[in-house]
């Protein structure tokens, strides 16, 4: 199916927050979603994280494999959002979050229970 990304695949979309055109995210659940074939959970990224008083870590190069940033990604924990397939931008590059950066995802999570 078109679209269909696994659980951990960093790639752009439509920008789920309405504040830019696009913005990369991290595909969180898909292929075992439910309902995988008209939507998908995603953690939005971002590179400008000095305006927000939430926890906003960074992506190290050692995180991901597959796609490049100019700038550190960081998660933006506290932004999931569930968006369609159709939104995520599989015609750009695709990346991969590797063991650590999944490290990183899963400890971003845990964040948001001790906020």
């Amino acid at each position: 199916m078109a679209n269909r990304l696994s659980a951990g695949s960093i790639c752009w979309a439509v920008d789920p927050t309405g504040v830019h055109p696009e913005r990369p995210v991290v595909v969180l659940s898909h292929e075992t979603h439910p309902f995988g074939a008209t939507e998908c959970t995603v953690m939005c990224l971002g590179t400008s994280v000095s305006q927000f008083q939430h926890p906003t870590p960074p992506l190290a190069a050692d995180h991901y494999d597959g796609i490049s940033f100019t700038s550190t990604p960081h998660l933006f924990p506290w932004a999931l959002r569930t968006v369609a397939p159709g939104s995520l931008e599989t015609d750009r590059a695709v990346g991969q979050l590797t063991t650590a950066g999944e490290r990183e995802v899963k400890k971003s999570l845990l964040l948001l229970f001790s906020l």
